[in-house]
């Protein structure tokens, strides 16, 4: 992680902690700072909605193309149950081709293909040892094969965010 992103990462998380930040302002700080950083296209912040871990919602997608943010979006395990598998095993999912990643092939026509996703790289989120959320960088337009550097920064802000998450209820 190069020492700029760092530092905006961690400034971000202590502005929230300290209370100078909304939530959904810190949240799209960091789904921008994530596009910027892994050099994807879009970026996304996830929760868990129950103890169950059977239901996502998105608190912040950043695209960068459109230079837009979205929210309130879910993710049913019902529907997804493939990936939300693999997140659970896991913990991550590395998917250079997501469309034929077996793990992620089942966003192919709901989401990928409306939205010319090619690759995909989601980490998750732990708080006190618990599953949180996660984080989901996508490519759009080319297959990007994602590098060791980009799984250890996702990796290094889930850390450093499951400590500023702590202070949500």
């Amino acid at each position: 992680m190069d020492i700029s992103y760092k530092q905006k990462v961690i400034s971000l998380a202590s502005d929230f902690m300290k209370g100078t930040m909304a939530p959904d302002a810190f949240y799209r700080g960091l789904t921008e700072a994530l596009v910027g950083t892994v050099g994807c296209s879009r970026a996304s912040l996830w929760r868990y909605t129950n103890g169950l871990y059977d239901k996502l919602e998105c608190l912040d997608l950043y695209d960068s193309g459109e230079s837009q943010h979205h929210a309130g979006f879910t993710l049913l395990e019902t529907d997804f149950g493939a990936y939300f598998e693999a997140m659970q095993r896991d913990n991550m999912i590395v998917a250079h081709h997501a469309r034929q990643h077996p793990a992620t092939d089942c966003f192919n026509e709901s989401y990928f293909e409306p939205h010319g996703i090619y690759s995909l790289l989601d980490v998750g989120i732990s708080v006190n040892g618990s599953r949180w959320g996660l984080f989901c960088c996508e490519q759009v337009t080319f297959v990007k094969e994602w590098s060791q550097a980009d799984t250890e920064i996702l990796r290094s802000i889930s850390t450093l965010c499951g400590m500023a998450f702590k202070k949500l209820p």
